[in-house]
């Protein structure tokens, strides 16, 4: 602890200043997930063979690599290198056309009134991880509340919804309730894989889906769990302030 200590006195406070600066992740990272244009097609296969959450599609001898489905372990870049690239790169939310409208009126709204964005989440199923990421953005060093976002535990106070976990028959009502008692223009986040997509949980007895299957959702942030540069990407998109790199079918 002394150790920890000396050096935070040493250094002082330094706080990320992502999304305004270039950040980037350390070089073993695993992040976006690229198939290597002009791969062979058997080595496609082969690493579509060991992706156990189907991320890779492989129709009429093209691949497709879909991130939401995506739980970032690696093992088609292994299987296959000369087919797939998993960078560093941390900015993967994939965001649906359809939801510029809500995210174009929550942003002028918080214009013209001169407030922060509330964040209202729910664990409708998580392993905790994702919430381990999330808690690390109220941290020194990505201090999320310098960018105006701010938990409530009030739904009729919220203008995000940021919703964990593949979503349990438990969880699906109380997720709906939330939803209905947040104030127009809202829009929904759907934080790591499982939320994104479902992923290796989609067969589960006790599981309904995905946050799409219950809510609509604006934003999605791929990972297992997505860091938390990722997330506040995610987030700068959802109010209006970013454009997404990736868009794509919720699925």
């Amino acid at each position: 602890m002394s150790n920890w200590l000396g050096r935070g006195l040493r250094r002082g406070v330094l706080t990320t200043r992502y999304p305004f600066d270039e950040a980037e992740m350390p070089e073993r990272y695993r992040g976006r997930v690229r198939l290597v244009e002009g791969a062979p097609t058997h080595a496609v296969l082969r690493a579509a063979s060991v992706c156990l959450s189907n991320a890779i599609e492989v129709q009429n001898e093209s691949g497709h690599a879909r991130m939401s489905r995506c739980f970032q372990c690696g093992a088609c870049e292994r299987e296959a290198p000369e087919a797939v690239h998993v960078s560093n790169d941390f900015e993967v939310a994939i965001s649906d056309g359809e939801a510029d409208a809500a995210r174009h009126r929550l942003r002028e709204r918080m214009r013209s009134l001169g407030r922060s964005f509330m964040i209202r989440h729910v664990d409708a199923g998580s392993d905790a991880s994702c919430e381990q990421e999330i808690q690390a953005l109220f941290n020194p060093f990505y201090d999320i509340n310098r960018l105006g976002f701010f938990l409530t535990a009030a739904p009729r106070h919220a203008d995000v919804l940021l919703v964990t976990g593949v979503v349990t028959h438990a969880m699906a009502a109380p997720l709906r309730e939330t939803y209905a008692a947040m104030p127009d223009p809202r829009v929904v986040v759907a934080v790591g894989t499982a939320a994104c997509s479902g992923s290796i949980f989609l067969t589960g007895r006790d599981v309904v889906g995905p946050v799409h299957e219950v809510l609509p959702v604006d934003v999605r942030i791929p990972g297992a769990p997505p860091s938390p540069l990722s997330i506040i990407n995610g987030l700068w998109i959802a109010v209006g302030r970013a454009t997404a790199h990736l868009a794509g079918p919720r699925r």
